[in-house]
């Protein structure tokens, strides 16, 4: 205490300016740190973003997912897809079908209008008869998906964009509908154009009679 007395004023005022600071601290630290306070929100796409962010979460948790990738269960022997209505996460399943694979059978089933035989997938770019061999085990085929291709409605560039049809029968296709109007039916494009053999086969059944 003595030696409290004998200290200076300013070294008072500092000491006593030290332990008010250590005082009002905590008040301090509770004051300036933010508080999250929920709230309620009833705007569609922000509750459906919420709830695909929780569900994602909790299949991560559950080890639905390896790192920033989803955990594809390939198929068992004896379990099968449906080739034409199968997004491409289903046809990731199919055994030797990674995620590139999957993604060119769905882009070459659109722009056919649906597979009609399991052979055309060896159309399909990087599809080699190994793989063909191995997946041909794990699919069926409903035929009932598959679009006709609208020879009257379709543009230049949407018909060349068919596999079978490219762009030298498509000029011809839409010069005819140009020249003479609608095709009666898309058959008549089979009697009508000049087409080989092979071209006809291919197309026939792409052509609504």
């Amino acid at each position: 205490m003595r030696e409290w007395w004998t200290m200076g004023r300013g070294e008072s005022l500092g000491l006593i300016g030290i332990s008010l600071f250590i005082l009002v601290m905590p008040w301090l630290r509770g004051l300036l740190t933010p508080r999250f306070v929920p709230m309620e929100s009833t705007d569609p796409a922000l509750l459906a973003s919420i709830h695909e962010l929780r569900k994602n979460e909790a299949r991560w948790r559950s080890g639905g997912w390896e790192g920033d990738s989803l955990r594809i269960v390939k198929l068992r022997p004896g379990q099968q897809l449906e080739l034409n209505s199968a997004d491409t996460l289903a046809l990731r399943r199919l055994r030797g079908v990674g995620a590139a694979t999957a993604r060119r059978i769905a882009d070459y089933r659109q722009r056919l209008g649906g597979f009609l035989r399991p052979e055309q997938l060896l159309e399909v770019y990087g599809m080699d008869s190994l793989t063909y061999e191995v997946v041909l085990k794990y699919i069926t085929l409903d035929t009932g998906f598959v679009k006709p291709l609208d020879v009257n409605g379709l543009d230049l560039e949407g018909l060349a964009d068919h596999p079978y049809v490219g762009w030298n029968l498509a000029k011809k296709v839409v010069a005819y509908r140009r020249q003479h109007g609608p095709y009666s039916r898309g058959a008549d494009v089979l009697e009508i154009l000049a087409l080989d053999s092979l071209d006809r086969c291919r197309l026939a059944p792409y052509l609504a009679r």
